[in-house]
């Protein structure tokens, strides 16, 4: 039995809407693997544009507000949404054979397909942030590890800690160069600058640093601070001009402190603008409560052993003091036993001055 010549286009027009629905459900698989790219728009144009069998194709994020109309048969639009919110549309444009009622159905199927590509790509795209985020939190945690082995293992001398520990600094934060202003407890009014390059600058250069610098503000404010742009910022002004490498662009800078003790600043800079933001000042400012601890008991040690060696010191010229004072009751010699007796007042004197230092050390905490 055959077919009547009216029953064939019916047919082979069936047949042929079946295939190409067949090959639309097999591509579906195809819109998600998209999802996955960093940018999945322009898979999904080309992907689309298969779809619908179209010359070009363009989809349009956000929707805008033009009608979604099509007037001319070679053209075709569709929303795109995601549950029942059009967050874009598509437009597509072929010649012939026109679109007719399949596309369009096919079309509005795309919308849907689209939309949820788009939002399983940001949602993809937020989890991998979360998941870097955690990676970050992570590594600095593992930094701040080591930067803290790095402190209690660290010399006692202040400005050799200072050095060492400066040259760590830039790498946690993100930043290109760091400084760190030290404010010696016995020499308050000569400050010392240590650069990230294992260097240390000027008398006249510290000084500047701390009546005119973002370190100098950061010290009489006792507040963290950022600069965005020095060239825009007049904090930064006064000493751009001096700067001999590449120039800073970008500073935060946070005070180092122990109780109400001002122990210094510490500075990061980067020659790139608008880098640090708040996160990175808030890690430089935990770094820099190591740096105060590590720099508060490098100055205790260097003051105790200063104590140590007065005391010793005083301890052997009063042994000797008291064998001179035998030494003169036996000869008789009045001025011998008075040279004596002025030496171990002297030592006492000195002994006096020590305990008092050792116990304002012990009995002050912010020393």
């Amino acid at each position: 039995m055959t077919s009547s010549p009216t029953q064939t286009p019916s047919i082979t027009a069936l047949q042929q809407r079946t295939a190409r629905m067949r090959e639309a459900l097999l591509g579906c698989g195809a819109f998600w693997g998209a999802a996955r790219h960093a940018d999945p728009l322009p898979t999904l144009r080309d992907l689309a544009c298969d779809w619908l069998q179209a010359e070009d194709l363009d989809i349009i994020v956000p929707a805008g507000t033009g009608s979604l109309n099509a007037e001319a048969p070679e053209r075709l639009h569709a929303p795109i949404t995601i549950g029942r919110r059009v967050v874009g549309r598509l437009e597509a444009h072929r010649t012939r054979p026109p679109f007719d009622d399949d596309d369009h159905a096919l079309a509005r199927a795309l919308g849907p397909l689209i939309g949820a590509v788009l939002e399983q790509s940001s949602m993809q795209s937020l989890v991998d942030q979360y998941a870097h985020q955690a990676q970050a939190n992570a590594d600095t945690l593992d930094l701040l590890l080591t930067f803290g082995r790095r402190v209690v293992s660290a010399t006692a001398d202040p400005l050799q800690l200072a050095l060492q520990l400066a040259t760590q600094v830039p790498s946690m934060v993100g930043g290109e160069r760091a400084s760190l202003l030290l404010i010696p407890p016995d020499a308050p009014d000569e400050p010392v600058l240590v650069l990230s390059n294992g260097t240390i600058s000027s008398a006249e250069r510290a000084r500047e640093v701390r009546d005119n610098g973002l370190a100098g503000l950061v010290l009489r404010d006792r507040a963290p601070m950022i600069i965005d742009e020095t060239d825009t910022d007049r904090r930064w002004i006064s000493l751009k001009l001096r700067e001999s490498d590449a120039p800073t662009r970008c500073a935060m800078a946070v005070p180092l402190s122990w109780g109400d003790r001002l122990l210094g600043a510490l500075t990061v800079t980067t020659t790139k603008t608008h880098l640090f933001n708040t996160p990175q000042l808030n890690l430089l400012e935990l770094v820099a409560c190591h740096i105060a601890l590590a720099v508060q008991a490098a100055n205790l040690e260097t003051r105790l052993t200063r104590l140590t060696d007065t005391l010793a010191d005083a301890n052997a010229r009063l042994s000797a003091g008291l064998k001179a004072v035998n030494a003169a009751l036996l000869s008789g010699e009045q001025n011998e036993l008075t040279d004596a007796l002025a030496t171990i007042a002297q030592a006492a004197d000195d002994l006096g001055q020590a305990e008092a230092s050792m116990r304002l050390v012990a009995l002050t905490p912010d020393l």
